[in-house]
Formats: C-alpha cells, sequence, structure tokens
C-alpha cells in the first residue's frame, strides 16, 4: 500500500466510494429479499497522547492488512488532514454521502441530532466532521485518527477503539527530533497540543478520552514501538473475529 501521505489522498477515498457504491447498489438490489441495511463495516479508532506517531501507527495497521488479507476496499486511514480535505470537497463529500443506504442514512441522522443537537448552529464545522467520521465508519475498512473518532462513532457495533500512550519523557525525544526543537520547545507543544485535544473533547463531545474502559486496547508506544503497536491492533482484530 502506497502511504497516504505520498500519493494523491483523493484517488485513495475515490476508490473506497466506487466499493461502497457497489455494495449499496447490490444491496438495494436485493431489498426485496432481505433486509436492506448493510452489515455495518469494520473500522478501528486511534486515540493517542501528542507525539505517538498515531498516524504512522494506523498506516502500518493498513498496510499489513491490505497485504495479509487482500481486503476490498483496502484499509485507508484518515487523520485530521485528509478528514479536511473531504470536507472541504464538496463533490467527494456528495459522493461520500451517496454510499449509504437510506437506513443507514437514518441512522446517523438520528446519531447527529441525539448527540449534537444542543450544539450551537454555528459549530457547523464539528456537525461536519461527526457526519463524516460516521458514514467512513459506517461503511468500514477504514482507521480514524483521532478527530474525536471513539466518541463520533459509539453505537456503532464492529468497532475496535485502540489508545496509544508513551511517557512524556519518549515523546519529547521525539518530537524535538520530528521537528528540529530544543526538548523545551518540544514539551511545551506536547503540553499545549495535548489540553488542546482534551478541551475539544470536553466541550463539543463530553468525552474524556483518558478512560482506559473506552477501549479494546490500551497501548505504551515506548515498549512495544510502531511495528509493535501495528502488529497488535491487528491481533487484536483477528481475536475479536473482525477480519475476514
Amino acid at each position: 500500500m502506497v502511504p497516504v501521505r505520498t500519493a494523491s489522498i483523493t484517488t485513495h477515498i475515490n476508490s473506497q466510494i466506487a466499493t461502497w457504491r457497489q455494495q449499496r447498489e447490490k444491496i438495494d438490489l436485493d431489498a426485496k429479499k432481505r433486509d436492506p441495511v448493510r452489515s455495518p463495516g469494520v473500522f478501528v479508532t486511534v486515540s493517542r497522547e501528542y507525539g505517538c506517531g498515531g498516524f504512522d501507527i494506523a498506516e502500518k495497521t493498513a498496510d499489513i492488512i491490505n497485504r495479509e488479507r487482500r481486503p476490498s476496499p483496502q484499509w485507508v486511514p484518515y487523520d485530521r488532514a485528509i478528514l479536511e480535505t473531504i470536507m472541504e470537497d464538496l463533490g467527494l463529500t456528495s459522493s461520500l454521502m451517496e454510499t449509504l443506504t437510506s437506513p443507514a442514512r437514518k441512522q446517523i441522522d438520528d446519531f447527529l441530532q441525539t448527540a449534537l443537537g444542543e450544539l450551537p448552529p454555528q459549530v457547523v464545522v464539528y456537525r461536519r466532521l461527526a457526519e463524516t467520521v460516521r458514514t467512513l465508519a459506517t461503511n468500514g475498512n477504514v482507521i480514524i485518527v483521532g478527530r474525536a473518532g471513539r466518541a463520533i462513532t459509539r453505537g456503532l457495533d464492529r468497532g475496535y477503539h485502540v489508545r496509544i500512550v508513551a511517557p512524556l519523557e519518549w515523546r519529547v525525544e521525539r518530537i524535538a527530533g520530528l521537528c528540529g526543537l530544543t526538548r523545551r520547545e518540544a514539551e511545551k507543544m506536547i503540553l499545549e497540543k495535548g489540553s488542546a485535544r482534551e478541551d475539544f473533547l470536553r466541550r463539543f463531545v463530553k468525552f474524556e478520552s483518558t478512560e482506559p474502559e473506552d477501549y479494546h486496547l490500551v497501548i505504551n508506544n515506548a515498549r512495544h514501538g510502531m511495528d509493535g503497536t501495528a502488529r497488535m491492533i491487528v491481533a487484536g482484530l483477528s481475536t475479536m473475529g473482525l477480519l475476514d
């Protein structure tokens, strides 16, 4: 699998959308014979402390699944940059919504009304984010990194939720090396970014991301590394019967 950051984001998204649309059309043809609601897709959410390398782990996880399981469509990781690309492109957003059956669309609308009904109308961006994440998870074969994925996908049965942590000192060293910062600068960035993330979750999602019981797997990335962590996520999915 070519990493999403070095390939065309649109190409990856459109490939998944094409497969999801075919699946929806097949369901529409068989609607008279069986329940037209598509079986929920399998998805992963990755919550992480800042500096743990969540997207790198998501890419490695998707790569392992795609090489060893050869699913259709292939698994793709989505982070803030990719989700914003979808939300800013009206054509992509429309195409993504068209992959849903009517019952699935209603389920998402009901969730948005229940979970976000109390938010002020001006918080349009978060509402669009929730709709996009929920739609991707419903279709499946996606890894949602951050963006309140754990909270937004609550109630969907076939999700596997991961929390990645690491000691502050380890994260400081990693970020300092990646960004060319002093250790003091790196620590300041980590603390500020982490605080902003938690504030976002508390204000808009009413969710505390640090509670271990909300996750299937909580893993210390400093002990297992990127490859080891990705392998543990794949093993967890397999153990739960979520991979074909």
